[in-house]
């Protein structure tokens, strides 16, 4: 059965884009999947493909392997609703949350198909998802990052094994050893401004991420269920400057 489910936020921004970054950058993305007739085990994204959209005050990020469609490609798109609550702000005073672990979730609007769309009072900043359109060529697979999951016992959500470089503040939750809380959260080291004409260093876009990964088709409909089933476990890493250029699907 092909996934219903669509992260409305980042169709809709697609949709509106003016300019787009495609630029060359660091990262990295490891990790365990449990995809159902498609993927079990160990999982390297390997991306070298980076790309961002600022619109209205969010940014939408892709991280993908190889510079093909998001139809015919493999990689993650990062959604942060609001830079301004994030990015620090010297002419307001405002620190920012730079390099401080924050939640990732669902954004407001993505449900299963037929679950009505809730009121949420504190939705998270960030929104993830994992596309597999490369190697699942026979379904469409869509994970989303999600608060909480549920850890089972088969191994699905084992730790990264590969140790992580970056020494920043935030990222330490990626080199911890164990399969860990079942929580998800990014750290942000730099976010772009949305500033036409930003310095390189307000260009930059840089953090990194622990998530764990469900179906929203197993989130519990009335909310008051267990949290869904572990699919997923990633680790990873991002760094790269926001580049105007031409849109294209958004992203070419």
């Amino acid at each position: 059965m092909r996934i219903a489910v669509a992260l409305t936020s980042c169709l809709a921004l697609a949709a509106l884009v003016v300019a787009c970054s495609v630029s060359e950058g660091d990262g990295r993305t490891t990790g365990s999947l449990n995809v159902p007739n498609c993927w079990t085990g160990g999982y390297e994204l390997r991306p070298d493909f980076f790309a961002a959209v600022f619109h209205k005050g969010s940014l939408q990020i892709r991280i993908q392997n190889g510079s093909d469609s998001e139809t015919f490609s493999d990689g993650i798109n990062i959604l942060v609703s609001d830079v301004a609550k994030i990015r620090p702000n010297p002419d307001t005073g405002f620190l920012g949350k730079y390099n401080e672990q924050l939640r990732v979730g669902l954004p407001p609007g993505v449900t299963p198909p037929g679950v009505p769309i809730r009121p949420t009072k504190d939705p998270p900043l960030v929104g993830m998802s994992l596309f597999m359109q490369r190697s699942c060529r026979t379904q469409n697979v869509l994970l989303y990052a999600v608060e909480q999951v549920t850890i089972t016992t088969d191994g699905t959500c084992a730790a990264d094994p590969v140790a992580n470089t970056d020494t920043a503040a935030g990222c330490a939750a990626s080199t911890t050893a164990g399969i860990g809380s079942g929580r998800s959260t990014i750290s942000f080291q730099s976010l772009y401004s949305g500033d036409e004409f930003a310095s390189a260093a307000d260009r930059r876009i840089k953090g990194c991420f622990d998530v764990y990964l469900a179906d929203p088709r197993e989130i519990s409909q009335d909310g008051a269920g267990p949290a869904p089933p572990c699919r997923g476990h990633l680790r990873g890493t991002f760094d790269f400057f926001y580049e105007r250029g031409r849109p294209a699907q958004p992203f070419p």
